[in-house]
């Protein structure tokens, strides 16, 4: 008889590009809010350099730092009417984790008002138990504030959980607060994660979790070794 698989006490996931498919909304929203302040993005740029650490992204496009928060600021009306869709598989997933008894929680560098009313919209509602986004905390990804708040409102050890995400702020942040990580989806480069000492990259959290729990299904890409795209603006 098999032994049983030793499950993570809890799961907490990215929002962007992990659970759900902003990352065009994202390259958009950013053309609009930078044309304002004289800046164009063009599509090469953000294939090569997205981040969630918008701070990273803005001084690197040479924005002077006393209009950050007006630029985010301007973003965030952009985002804040966008309607993505979830990630394939991705809601199943977290379905499957829960009925198994893991506690899911969501750690975002997006801010309340682009993610809170698509959490209803979309059927999340209820499935995290811990929530902190961008604008919960002064230092948000790749700082882990964000994420050790929501492992303490849920009373577990970083070690004895995982962080799901997309990019290797991602990870940054993951390791900053001791957690282990889980590469996934289609917006890094898998040569880029592996360049970090990430052995395996997941094409999304479906494929993660059937592994995980031992479930695999046909049809969500569950190769282990299935490459992570590009964004795709």
């Amino acid at each position: 008889m098999p032994a049983a698989r030793l499950l993570p006490a809890a799961a907490l996931f990215d929002w962007d590009g992990t659970l759900v498919d902003t990352i065009p909304m994202i390259y958009r929203a950013n053309v609009v809010a930078l044309r304002e302040f004289g800046i164009t993005l063009t599509r090469e740029w953000y294939r090569e350099r997205y981040t969630p650490d918008w701070r990273r992204s803005y001084r690197e496009l040479g924005i002077p730092e006393h209009q950050w928060d007006a630029v985010a600021t301007r973003w965030g009306e952009e985002m804040a009417s966008g309607r993505p869709r979830a990630l394939p598989w991705a809601r199943p997933a977290l379905r499957r984790l829960r009925t198994r008894g893991v506690r899911l929680g969501l750690v975002t560098a997006s801010t309340r008002a682009v993610v809170e009313h698509n959490l209803g919209r979309l059927n999340l509602d209820g499935v995290f138990e811990a929530i902190r986004y961008s604008d919960d905390v002064a230092r948000s990804k790749p700082h882990p504030d964000a994420l050790l708040e929501a492992l303490d409102e849920l009373g577990v050890t970083a070690a004895d959980t995982v962080y799901v995400g997309d990019t290797t702020v991602d990870l940054e942040m993951a390791r900053a607060a001791g957690a282990p990580f889980v590469a996934v989806g289609r917006t890094t480069r898998p040569e880029a994660f592996r360049a970090h000492g990430v052995e395996v990259v997941w094409p999304g959290v479906g494929a993660w979790a059937d592994d995980l729990l031992g479930t695999g299904r046909r049809g969500n890409g569950s190769d282990r070794h299935g490459s992570a795209g590009r964004p795709r603006p």
